[in-house]
């Protein structure tokens, strides 16, 4: 008896890269340099709350827009179920958990720009 192996779609690889290595670069390590790139090293003013502010929000859609991704990609190579399950619950919690980060990242906002006693 013969066996083929079966090739990925074209398009649907990662170039080389394990689905782990992108995670962990899409969740951590890009929205922490974004997030570094942004941070004022100086007293902060009412400009730079703002820039970190859209720094966070910015890392928070990389962050989702890679799990989300990874979900994708695996529905697309159709992956064995119990992995692409494995994925889609990866990504539920990741987008809930930057979800919660940027209502965060609006109530820091609202909090320095806006007078305690006002």
């Amino acid at each position: 008896m013969e066996q083929t192996a079966t090739r990925p779609l074209p398009g649907t690889r990662l170039r080389g890269y394990s689905s782990a290595v992108v995670l962990v670069v899409g969740v951590l390590l890009v929205p922490m340099v974004i997030t570094v790139a942004s941070n004022s090293w100086t007293p902060p003013d009412a400009h730079d709350y703002v820039r970190m502010a859209f720094a966070q929000v910015a890392g928070a859609v990389v962050a989702m827009t890679t799990a989300v991704g990874l979900v994708i990609h695996r529905i697309a190579r159709r992956s064995p179920l119990r992995d692409t399950v494995w994925f889609g619950v990866i990504a539920a919690v990741i987008v809930a958990w930057q979800v919660s980060n940027l209502s965060f990242a609006a109530d820091m906002l609202l909090q320095r720009l806006v007078p305690a006693g006002v």
